[in-house]
């Protein structure tokens, strides 16, 4: 966050502050409170596992930062920082290490060249076509994740994944049960309906004065002015500060020279390899059988008795499952976390070549070079404007920093005024417009706003407020302007609300009664259409409709198949509100099933794998529901 890289960078007094209020629980507990750890460490504990309190707050910041960009400003920060969610976050977490119980169980492992090939193709890590190795270091570094620890973490997804997919594929629609669903999904009804307008209803609703001033008394605490405030305020916006930041062709040469070689593409390697398995942990007797095993193949080779390929195809064909052999795909510098298998392929000369026996988390490995892409950098006209734009920015951002410490600084050391922090800052003070606990417009509309515009500090205390981080880069420090208390409201000024919701309240009521007295007279053997006129209403006659008729109100279709098929002769009657607040009678007089041939054969194929993902999606949640309630989950939220 731009306000916690403030804090990091803090200055003066104002920073001497700050740590003068740390040494306090210093003083208190000890420095090694916070060095040794202040207490149980652990979020969850299944089975023999356990979940800690650290990676219980990675995957919650994770779920908030995906929160926040799915809902942006519309996500209310209760939601964010309540219960639900926390325990939410940690019941997936159990959940995770339940299914990796299970992957284990069933024996299912992720080999190095599928791990390698599901980070290569992860679309957050391309850049300029193909991955980029820079920015895969990068982004797990800003996610607080090692490789080590990210790998591990994806070779476990990975291998849940394929317990789940094993689970949905073994589910099998049969022809008759896809003929049955096809018969009621594409089943269509004959249907007519009276719709009887809200508006004719409201038009005859009369509301007396008695009635008026009884809602008025009985409701006199719903009847109130709300409490409002308005707000001095200074804002300050990164990208205006951009837009005023200029940079030399001197700067931009040197920004070029000092970061060439995240213009380029670093040298990569195209490999194939043949793997003799063997556990992480397995060592003596277990390791040397495996090596010497590897160190057969790779003589055998570099004598000429076979081929790479013909010993790739020989691992293939292995019954054993010791044997693993196929295409690595394009290797770049760094990308495992343990560099023997790079280090080995980078040291081969030629196309063509085969490496010695080398030794990896899953075994030991024969590598062949197959093809290598020259490391290529781009020229300097070719990136400059990428180089100055980024270079702008990182001038933008510096000052924004700067001005933003500064800003802090000044509204604490003169907490009555914004006037001081406006001059020395050039920044002018703004004013909102009047606004309640429920927001307003422009910044008002932000909750970290109106929190701030109604707390203690602010409020009652008239003091300016710390800075506020409306979203990255924009920051702005309020005080308040005004205040007005909550008011009760004369029943002059609630009369046009008390007899809207009178009227309309009154209106619904009629409306419903008119819908009974109606299905009454159909059931006395009244024909709808004849009604109609009477009722005050008017009548539809669609025939046949299906259940995704676009031509029909949706409450009115689900109405409508909601009904029970009718007898020979008769009809299923049924009423429904509209979304309009129109009310609808509705009669369906025959039901016709879908025919086998209501769909293509490519459709049927579809609506079988759909419904089997579904079936199956149902029961591998029953199968994880199954082992969760045998193993022993024991979760701390109070330390959440």
């Amino acid at each position: 966050m731009l306000l916690q890289k403030i804090r990091d960078h803090a200055k003066g007094w104002f920073a001497y502050t700050i740590i003068g209020l740390l040494i306090i629980p210093f003083a208190v507990w000890g420095i090694n409170y916070y060095f040794e750890g202040g207490g149980p460490m652990d979020a969850a504990v299944v089975g023999d596992g356990k979940i800690t309190v650290q990676e219980f707050q990675r995957a919650y910041q994770q779920q908030r930062q995906r929160m926040q960009a799915m809902l942006g400003g519309n996500v209310d920060p209760a939601l964010l920082e309540g219960p639900r969610m926390k325990q939410d976050v940690l019941r997936q977490l159990v959940d995770e290490r339940v299914l990796d119980q299970i992957a284990r169980d069933q024996g299912l492992r992720i080999g190095d060249p599928q791990l390698h090939d599901a980070i290569v193709s992860l679309p957050v890590f391309q850049q300029s076509g193909g991955f980029s190795q820079e920015l895969y270091q990068r982004l797990l570094q800003n996610q607080g994740f090692s490789a080590a620890s990210f790998e591990e973490g994806l070779r476990q997804s990975l291998a849940t994944q394929q317990l789940r997919d094993g689970v949905v594929a073994s589910t099998v629609m049969t022809p008759a049960e896809l003929d049955r669903l096809i018969a009621l999904l594409k089943q269509q009804r004959e249907v007519h309906y009276v719709v009887l307008p809200l508006e004719k209803a409201l038009a005859q609703a009369s509301v007396d004065e008695d009635a008026i001033k009884a809602h008025f008394e009985k409701n006199k605490d719903r009847f109130v002015n709300p409490e409002r405030t308005q707000l001095q305020f200074v804002e300050l916006q990164l990208t205006k500060i951009a837009e005023g930041v200029s940079v030399s062709e001197a700067d931009l040469k040197a920004s070029y020279e000092e970061q060439i070689a995240k213009y380029g593409r670093p040298e990569e390697r195209k490999a194939s390899h043949i793997l003799v398995k063997l556990p992480p942990e397995a060592a003596g007797a277990q390791a040397e059988s495996a090596r010497a095993k590897a160190q057969q193949i790779a003589e055998s080779i570099r004598a000429g008795s076979k081929t790479f390929n013909q010993a790739m195809a020989e691992a293939k064909a292995d019954a054993s499952g010791q044997l693993e052999s196929g295409d690595l795909g394009v290797i770049g510098k760094g990308m495992f976390d343990d560099p023997a298998l790079e280090n080995a392929l980078f040291a081969l000369k030629e196309p063509g070549e085969v490496s010695g026996v080398v030794r990896m988390p899953g075994g030991f490995h024969l590598v062949r070079l197959d093809g290598v892409t020259p490391a290529q950098v781009k020229p300097f006209e070719e990136v400059r404007e990428q180089v100055a734009k980024e270079l702008r920015q990182q001038q933008a951002e510096s000052r924004f920093y700067e001005i933003t410490q500064n800003l802090a600084n000044l509204a604490y050391e003169h907490p009555d005024s914004l006037e001081i922090a406006s001059k020395t800052l050039d920044l002018p003070v703004q004013e909102s417009a009047w606004f309640s606990r429920a927001g307003g417009e422009g910044i008002a509309a932000d909750p970290k706003v109106i929190a701030s515009a109604f707390s203690e500090e602010v409020l009652k205390r008239g003091l300016n407020s710390e800075p506020i981080e409306l979203d990255s880069g924009h920051v702005v420090v309020i005080r308040s302007k005004g205040h007005q208390e909550a008011t009760p409201r004369a029943l002059e000024e609630a009369r046009e609300e008390i007899v809207k919701t009178l009227r309309d309240a009154k209106a619904r009521e009629a409306l419903s009664q008119a819908v009974e007295n109606l299905k009454a007279r159909v059931a006395q053997g009244a024909h709808l259409q004849t009604l109609a006129g009477e009722f005050g209403g008017t009548f539809h006659n669609p025939g046949l409709v299906a259940r995704d008729a676009a031509a029909l109100d949706r409450a009115l279709l689900a109405a409508a198949f909601r009904l029970p098929q009718p007898e020979a002769g008769k009809m299923a009657l049924g009423s429904t509100p509209l979304a309009s607040g129109d009310q609808a009678v509705l009669a369906v007089t025959r039901v016709v099933p879908g025919g086998k041939d209501a769909l293509s054969e490519d459709e049927r194929k579809n609506l079988a794998q759909q419904l089997a993902q579904q079936t199956g999606g149902g029961q591998f949640d029953g199968l994880l529901e199954s082992v969760r309630n045998k193993v022993k989950v024991v979760s701390y939220t109070d330390r959440l």
